[in-house]
């Protein structure tokens, strides 16, 4: 499974999100389970900047009936899933066959362990399909950029659009900003996400 399964880092992530377009996008991220918590809180927040609606998190703890009826009564365009290792075959069997009750506005992200993903491939091919290529291996270590990459990244943005660190700031001061995700990505590169 894992050898056609991109890795990336969580900045990867969000452009890929970026360049999704609106509606119905399912992605999920695989990692290991120490490391789910505290990347459900990161993606969160920085989900709620950067796809600019609110973001609800919900644990697959429980018994899946459960769970779709929280996805169901969610008012959060965009949700992340998580806590699947309680789950078996059954569980993603049945959550399957409700996918079609599972829509949202924006969108949602299975965070998994490399076992409960092996279970879902197996017993849940609909939303396998949903996926599709979205599947992506999660990089903990790689999650921040250097000061280096910071800096190449913010020349290739300078580059691409013309303007300067500053002439973006006051963009975004003045709410004249263009909607483009790569000016929301800039901001959030000089430390200025307070400002999207």
């Amino acid at each position: 499974m894992s050898n056609f399964i991109k890795s990336l880092s969580i900045d990867e992530f969000l452009q890929r999100i970026g360049s999704q377009p609106n509606g119905n996008t399912w992605s999920a991220l695989i990692t290991a389970n120490l490391d789910s918590q505290q990347l459900v809180g990161d993606l969160q927040e920085i989900l709620t900047i950067f796809a600019e609606c609110e973001v609800g998190c919900f644990s697959a703890n429980d018994e899946t009936n459960t769970l779709v009826k929280q996805i169901k009564k969610a008012t959060e365009d965009y949700l992340i899933l998580w806590n699947f290792e309680q789950w078996d075959k059954n569980n993603w069997y049945e959550f399957d066959c409700m996918r079609s009750s599972l829509m949202r506005k924006r969108g949602l992200v299975l965070i998994l362990s490399p076992e409960s993903a092996k279970t879902m491939f197996s017993y849940a091919p609909n939303i396998v399909s949903w996926l599709g290529s979205r599947v992506y291996s999660f990089l903990k270590d790689t999650e921040l950029l250097s000061v280096e990459e910071i800096q190449e990244r913010l020349a290739t943005l300078r580059e691409w659009s013309g303007f300067t660190d500053s002439q973006i700031i006051e963009m975004a001061e003045t709410r004249t900003l263009p909607p483009e995700p790569e000016y929301a990505e800039w901001l959030v590169l000089l430390e200025r996400g307070d400002l999207i």
